[in-house]
């Protein structure tokens, strides 16, 4: 999976739920492909006709707070979509995570230096963010190598089998 991702900034006011990423309706609906259709609908209606693979979700406080599911990951994973965001709770970090969201997450004053539709190019390896229609770089702190193994396997499952087949082939060795 590339980690360098180059598109057009959906920017997030504060305070958009997990419930207004994927409405609750759709709770039982699991096909990626599906639930793609359904990702802020409520919200940013032309998002899910419009994102590209390597757009970027940036988003302001409590991205993602309220009942926790991993529907809005998956159809962010699916779309191939990024994610910038202001310090998430622990538990939407960890399902970004676990779904294999690229993520990092931003102070305040860093996500006021984009606005909606702006090109950007991101590093998740390295932390290296650039406003390509403003001009602007900054760095933020990347996820910890492990992390990003995880989000490069696809996700927690991606992961898990890879490291599965990984001690299947060192155990037949010895």
């Amino acid at each position: 999976m590339n980690l360098v991702y180059q598109g057009r900034c959906w920017k997030l006011d504060n305070d958009i739920s997990s419930d207004e990423l994927i409405s609750a309706r759709h709770v039982f609906e699991y096909d990626p492909e599906t639930l793609r259709k359904h990702l802020l609908a409520e919200v940013r209606p032309e998002l899910a006709s419009q994102a590209k693979a390597g757009d970027l979700i940036v988003a302001g406080k409590r991205f993602a707070h309220g009942s926790q599911h991993t529907h809005p990951f998956l159809a962010m994973r699916a779309m191939g979509l990024g994610l910038l965001a202001h310090r998430l709770f622990r538990p939407p970090f960890r399902l970004a995570i676990y779904s294999g969201i690229p993520l990092l997450e931003l102070s305040e004053q860093a996500l006021s230096m984009f606005d909606d539709g702006d090109q950007m190019s991101v590093d998740f390896r390295t932390g290296q963010i650039e406003n390509i229609t403003r001009n602007q770089k900054i760095e933020a702190t990347p996820l910890p190598d492990f992390l990003l193994q995880i989000v490069q396997a696809g996700g927690g499952l991606g992961y898990l089998s890879t490291a599965h087949a990984a001690s299947l082939e060192t155990s037949h060795d010895n």
